[in-house]
């Protein structure tokens, strides 16, 4: 088996490992819901998550008696089938109208609730955009401009999510404050670093810690107003003046829901690939023990001459070896005033990452990187990451490309396609963070 077709096994055996299918149905387990028990699942995971509820319900011998499936148009169908119920695609990154229209239908769905139902809410990765809708005073072009101007500000996922559960419909505890009188489970697979249920998808079952003074605050400190319209700003500042309502504050659900649990994350995807490498078996396997954060181009490089210097300590302590270093986490891209080519945080570590293996020379012979979301789609591109070695920078010159220029003006995508290191899979139906994989020949 070749070096790169062993990572691409690795990887997907990180993407069985988080199946949020299994997961779900273990998590709902023997069911205890009254007669009338509603699934709401929103995310990148969500039709395996409502399939997997569904399931656990037979198990006990019970049906829901409606709710509401949203996903990322293309989602693939598990192998166990789609569940039966009313499925909505919504949009991302970017939310357009499929994802009002997705808004519009949960608030459907919710009305039929009656006080006393079960509501299983179902949350991954994705569903921030997908359900995305504004509150009343901000519009639609303004809330689509914060959503811009925060992917472009580099700024991380859990800084993002505060600014936009802020002005969603259904972030910050909006939803579960709209199942007033049901009792809501909860149940997430994390995309989030730290699993923080107030972020993930923008937390609609969680209350929000933050005050609009704070996130002012924050917009300062780091530097976000540049990124943020000046229509959010007002909609803050008369939050902050009492002229428009808080989101729900701790207490504020009260005894309304039970809470959120964390069923899938991005150790569960780690775990995988480091039993599958064991298995192969790879003599030495060593997972990170910190998440990957900051950015992306400077990761890719870290990374690679982390795996360049491992390898030339086993060479000299060791001799012949195999070996494998795991990393998971999310990094983030800010982009600059240049032109912009297509590509994603995962291809920009995997380009970076060629950059340093071709700069150390013949050190890096025999080390091979594979970074790759675990949705199978890395930014607006079709690609879920890219495989590189010390080779690959070499063959992006040689197809006539100036990687160079390509990794500073962000054409990831076009500089790994011409030497045909991308990673395209299709979506792979759940959603937890980015890995990073190592293999030291």
């Amino acid at each position: 088996m070749s070096t790169r077709l062993l990572a691409e096994r690795l990887y997907r055996a990180g993407i069985a490992a988080a199946d949020p299918y299994v997961a779900t149905r273990a998590a709902v387990g023997a069911p205890t819901f009254g007669a009338r028990t509603w699934i709401i699942a929103a995310g990148k995971g969500a039709v395996a998550m409502a399939r997997g509820a569904v399931d656990a319900l037979a198990d006990g011998g019970r049906t829901s008696v409606g709710g509401l499936v949203i996903a990322p148009a293309e989602t693939p169908i598990t192998a166990h089938g789609a569940p039966p119920l009313p499925l909505v695609t919504g949009d991302h990154p970017f939310p357009l109208e499929a994802s009002q229209a997705a808004a519009d239908a949960l608030g459907t769905v919710v009305r039929l609730v009656r006080p006393g139902d079960d509501v299983l809410v179902l949350i991954s990765g994705g569903a921030t955009s997908l359900l995305a809708a504004p509150v009343d005073g901000v519009s639609r072009d303004g809330m689509r401009a914060l959503f811009d101007g925060l992917l472009a500000s580099g700024a991380p996922i859990g800084v993002m999510n505060v600014f936009r559960k802020r002005i969603l419909r259904w972030g910050a505890g909006r939803l579960a404050m709209a199942l007033d009188g049901a009792r809501v489970h909860c149940l997430i697979a994390s995309d989030v670093i730290g699993d923080d249920v107030a972020i993930i998808a923008s937390g609609p079952c969680a209350s929000d810690p933050l005050r609009a003074c704070d996130l002012v605050d924050l917009a300062e400190r780091l530097h976000l107003w540049p990124h943020i319209p000046a229509e959010v700003r007002d909609f803050l500042d008369a939050t902050s003046a009492g002229a428009r309502a808080e989101t729900p504050k701790s207490g504020d659900l009260g005894a309304r829901w039970p809470g959120a649990r964390i069923i899938l994350n991005n150790a569960s995807a780690l775990d995988g690939i480091a039993d599958a490498a064991r298995r192969v078996p790879i003599e030495h396997v060593h997972v990170a023990p910190t998440a990957l954060e900051g950015y992306a181009r400077d990761t890719g490089d870290a990374i690679a001459r982390a795996a360049v210097a491992y390898a030339t300590e086993c060479r000299a302590s060791l001799g012949a070896t195999t070996a494998c270093l795991i990393w998971g986490g999310e990094t983030t891209v800010r982009l600059n005033d240049a032109p912009q080519g297509g590509g994603g945080r995962s291809q920009e570590v995997a380009l970076a990452a060629a950059r340093a293996l071709h700069d150390e020379g013949n050190a890096a012979h025999g080390v091979t990187i594979l970074a790759a979301g675990t949705d199978g789609r890395d930014g607006p591109t079709d690609a879920a990451g890219a495989v590189v070695d010390a080779l690959s920078w070499s063959r992006i010159t040689a197809a006539g490309r100036n990687p160079l220029v390509d990794l500073e003006t962000h054409r990831s995508y076009l500089a790994l396609d011409a030497c045909g290191a991308l990673l395209r899979i299709g979506l792979t139906g759940t959603n937890v963070n980015d890995v990073v994989i190592a293999l030291v020949d």
